[in-house]
């Protein structure tokens, strides 16, 4: 059986290593990898209506347990929703990481440029 290694797959079993518990997210295309791994890392996954509530149950659970909070986006307007509840985490000092996805690299084809 072929056990595909990802870059997503591999972050959410160092969260998991270091005891993060839960992942507040909006799912979507980018980050589809990372949820697959949380979920097989036993990682609960909150799924939110809005990369802002994310960021911002990211950093209230790291105030109200002490736990790193955890949220993740995708990428472009994602990223900008969540910014003020980063914000947020930094001015107070809580413990929150948002990672950010992004579309897929592609090797470009032996012999051709990339445009």
């Amino acid at each position: 059986m072929y056990d595909k290694h990802d870059g997503g797959r591999l972050v959410a079993r160092t969260l998991a290593a270091s005891g993060v518990k839960n992942l507040f997210c909006l799912q979507g295309g980018h980050i589809d990898s990372l949820l697959y791994g949380a979920h097989n890392e036993g990682i609960r996954i909150v799924d939110t209506r809005h990369e802002q509530a994310a960021a911002h149950m990211a950093e209230g659970w790291a105030l109200a347990t002490g736990e790193a909070g955890v949220a993740a986006v995708t990428a472009g307007p994602g990223v900008s929703d969540a910014i003020t509840g980063l914000a947020n985490a930094h001015m107070s000092l809580s413990p929150m990481m948002l990672l950010c996805g992004a579309r897929p690299w592609r090797m470009p084809t032996p012999g051709r440029c990339r445009t």
